[in-house]
């Protein structure tokens, strides 16, 4: 298997497992409502927020494997609109997992030379180094959401 199709395998591993960790992305946000989702604890971030904020990246990394500029900004990568409604919330999560799919398919074409070659700009490294990258932030993110999501359903219903 190419350094590529790993990249791309672990991607996919993300959503639906099995992986590493032993903790996928469906195994933890499938249930979760949409009050849950919103829900704020201690004043961080909810999980609709930080579903978003993983998104925002996937999206970035992806539009540049499609040949597009690099538009993303850090400052924007919280601003997550609302969610008003549980489709609002399906929606969020649907989108996702198919850039997370997408993603991984970009990942799985890149050759040797592709990974190793600058990710737009030399300050940002390698391709390799980005998808890495956006395994390990994603994951990261992805531990808070599972830690809230047990803060949450073990408060006490009010």
């Amino acid at each position: 298997m190419t350094t590529s199709q790993h990249l791309a395998k672990h991607l996919r591993e993300f959503i639906s497992g099995p992986n590493t960790t032993g903790s996928h992305l469906k195994e933890h946000l499938d249930d979760i409502t949409l009050e849950e989702a919103n829900q704020a604890v201690y004043g961080l971030n909810n999980i609709a927020k930080l579903v978003y904020h993983i998104n925002y990246y996937i999206e970035a990394v992806s539009g540049v494997l499609d040949g597009e500029p690099l538009t993303a900004k850090d400052i924007y990568s919280y601003d997550a609109p609302i969610l008003k409604s549980q489709e609002a919330w399906k929606l969020r999560l649907d989108r996702l997992y198919t850039n997370l799919d997408r993603c991984a398919s970009q990942a799985s074409r890149l050759t040797d030379q592709e990974l190793k070659s600058n990710f737009v700009l030399e300050k940002y490294g390698t391709y390799e180094r980005n998808l890495m990258g956006l395994l390990e932030h994603s994951h990261y993110h992805f531990g808070q959401i599972v830690v809230l999501k047990k803060i949450i359903r073990q408060q006490p219903v009010q």
